[in-house]
């Protein structure tokens, strides 16, 4: 039986480079990641490493890339705005 905490994990993971700043969504996929390992480590009838390790990879690559956005393209957002001189 597949763990439904890393089903839903791996969705989240996925939906979070569907919607832009979907940062929760990919900290929310990487701790019900997280949740759904130690789970399946304990109950030997559940399946789905996979999915919760997909869930882990993809949340932390998605954070991973709106900092490098953020770095590369912030201070030049901000002198558009009028923030920054």
């Amino acid at each position: 039986m597949k763990s439904k905490l890393a089903i839903l994990s791996f969705v989240l993971g996925l939906v979070s480079f569907l919607q832009l700043f979907g940062i929760e969504k990919a900290i929310l996929a990487i701790i019900f990641g997280t949740i759904a390992l130690k789970e399946i480590v304990s109950d030997q009838k559940l399946t789905g490493k996979n999915y919760a390790y997909s869930a882990i990879i993809l949340g932390s690559l998605y954070i991973l890339v709106i900092i490098t956005f953020i770095i590369i393209k912030g201070p030049d957002m901000l002198k558009n705005v009028g923030i920054m001189r």
